[in-house]
Order: C-alpha cells, then sequence, then structure tokens
C-alpha cells in the first residue's frame, strides 16, 4: 500500500524541475519509503511538460496536465483527489521549505497522528534562513490576522508544505472552492468546519529571492478570497 502521495503543483517551472527533481527522487529513495508522487502541470507555456515527460523515462511518476491555468489551489486539488496514498503531502518544487521536514511531519503522524498537518515558519521554534522583505513579512502577517477570523490559532496559512489523511482530503477538496491564493486558507476553514483536527509543526525555511508571486497583489486576491470563503459557508457549500 502506498504510505505517501506526494503532489507537486508547477507552472512554468522548467527551470526548477531540472534543478530539483533528483533531490525529490534521491532523498524518497534514500530513506526508503513507498511514495507516489503526482505533478500536476497548471498550464504551463514554457517547457514544464517536455522536462517532465523526459524525466519519466529516468523516475517513476504521474502528471496532470491541462492547458489553461487555473491556479495553484486547482492543481493542488486535482493531485489530491487523484491520490491514492494513506497521507497526501504537497510542497512547491522551489524546496523553500527542505525535505527533512519529512522527518518531523513522519514522526507526528506515527506518534500523534492527526488528520491534517501544516508547517508554520511563525512558531517560536522555526528556523528562516533568509528573511523576505519587510513588506512581504508585514502582509503576510496581516493575512493571516485576519484568516483567523475564520480559522483561529492557524500561525502560518501559506507555507506550502502540507499534509493530509486520505479522510480529511476526502472530506475537504471535493467542497473546495477556491482556485488561486486563499486556497490554503479554504482548505484549512473547511477542516474547521467539520471539525478536523490541525496540527502545526515548527519549519526551517528559506525565502527564494527569485519567487515569482507578486506579493501585494496576491494578498489583494486573497483577501477577496477570504469574503468569498465567508459567502461560500453562508450559502452552505461547506456542509
Amino acid at each position: 500500500m502506498v504510505e505517501f502521495s506526494i503532489v507537486l503543483p508547477v507552472y512554468n517551472e522548467e527551470k526548477r524541475i531540472s534543478k530539483n527533481i533528483d533531490v525529490i527522487f534521491g532523498f524518497f529513495n534514500a530513506i526508503g519509503r513507498i511514495v507516489e508522487i503526482i505533478f500536476v502541470n497548471d498550464g504551463s507555456v514554457d517547457l514544464t511538460a517536455e522536462v517532465l515527460k523526459s524525466y519519466q523515462k529516468k523516475y517513476t511518476f504521474s502528471v496532470i496536465s491541462y492547458e489553461i491555468n487555473r491556479g495553484k489551489g486547482y492543481a493542488v486539488r486535482q493531485g489530491a483527489l487523484a491520490a491514492i496514498g494513506k497521507w497526501i503531502l504537497f510542497f512547491d518544487i522551489d524546496l523553500a521549505t527542505p525535505l527533512e521536514t519529512f522527518y518531523l511531519l513522519d514522526e507526528k503522524i506515527k506518534n500523534q497522528p492527526q488528520e491534517i498537518i501544516v508547517c508554520s515558519r511563525r512558531m517560536a521554534s522555526s528556523t528562516i534562513h533568509m528573511n523576505e522583505s519587510k513588506v512581504r513579512t508585514f502582509l503576510g502577517v496581516c493575512f493571516t490576522k485576519l484568516s483567523n477570523l475564520l480559522v483561529p490559532g492557524i500561525t502560518d496559512f501559506t507555507c506550502g508544505f502540507k499534509c493530509f489523511s486520505k479522510k480529511a482530503v476526502e472530506i475537504i477538496f471535493p467542497r473546495a472552492r477556491i482556485n488561486r491564493w486563499g486556497f490554503d486558507t479554504e482548505l484549512l476553514y473547511i477542516a474547521h468546519l467539520h471539525a478536523l483536527e490541525i496540527k502545526q509543526i515548527p519549519v526551517t525555511w528559506s525565502h527564494d529571492p527569485n519567487s515569482r508571486v507578486k506579493v501585494v497583489k496576491a494578498i489583494i486576491s486573497s483577501l477577496k478570497e477570504l469574503l468569498t470563503m465567508k459567502i461560500n459557508q453562508w450559502r452552505g457549500l461547506y456542509r
């Protein structure tokens, strides 16, 4: 039985895939875990599809691909719903959160099984090697405070390293509707509404200076999506 399914959403990531795919497979092969790896090509217009196809000659993994870019939330949702593992983990191809975080996550699952485990850059024992700009940090904190109105107690909604049990995926992901920046919050909001336990673990993290995320635009979009989530809840779409 596949224990973990790894979902990797990618959009125009031909360079990062070439840089990090050997690292990812090398890590999981070295620790001897049976994992399913799913790349979701979110409408890339560069050579992402071709690069993935070339690596399928070297490694065993699945690719879900579609022509129109629909957003990271949509991509993660497609991968998670297709996954067959007991646990579904998604993270970013830039590996801003190091793969060694998996050890802590795995230990938590074995000793204190939860339905959902999320990594946080804002816990006291978290380690940041390369900080974001003050503007990004400030806006991120503001977004967290507003998201806490929906999901109390979460210290970091957007860290890209989250793990869900198969049961949690089956409850949360078919109900999710947010496709872009606010999707992390929506997943945890639905979990909160269904009384699923969420565990946070500290993370070692490095900001990627080459990140293409336009933070002001992302925050504005996310704020709109927070309102959309509340409307969805009022309409009963998350029941």
